[in-house]
């Protein structure tokens, strides 16, 4: 069956919402706007561009998506209606070891 909705959209928005509280329950108010924004962007499979400072939650830009994904993958019949690839993968590249050891 084809997904009715968009990550864009009104209910795939929601969706993010949803699965960022159950999954990081320490972020008590969820993704900032701007990240929420291009987290459904990238869900829905658009290319983005982002300069943000340090600290602005660029981290969450790749990581958040995966965890969507594989929480969508885990528990399919919970959210039927959004498109999913079912191998969620992702690459990072860090210009530094001392970054990459603060990314992990």
């Amino acid at each position: 069956m084809a997904p009715q909705y968009d990550w864009c959209s009104p209910q795939g928005r929601q969706t993010i919402t949803i699965i960022v509280k159950k999954l990081i329950p320490e972020w008590k108010n969820g993704l900032y706007p701007s990240q929420h924004t291009l987290v459904a962007r990238i869900l829905d499979g658009q290319n983005i561009l982002c300069c943000m400072a340090t600290g602005g939650g660029k981290s969450a830009l790749f990581a958040v998506p995966i965890l969507i994904l594989r929480e969508i993958v885990r528990n399919r019949g919970l959210y039927p209606d959004l498109p999913i690839r079912e191998l969620p993968q992702g690459i990072v590249i860090t210009p530094t070891k001392g970054l990459a050891a603060n990314i992990v």
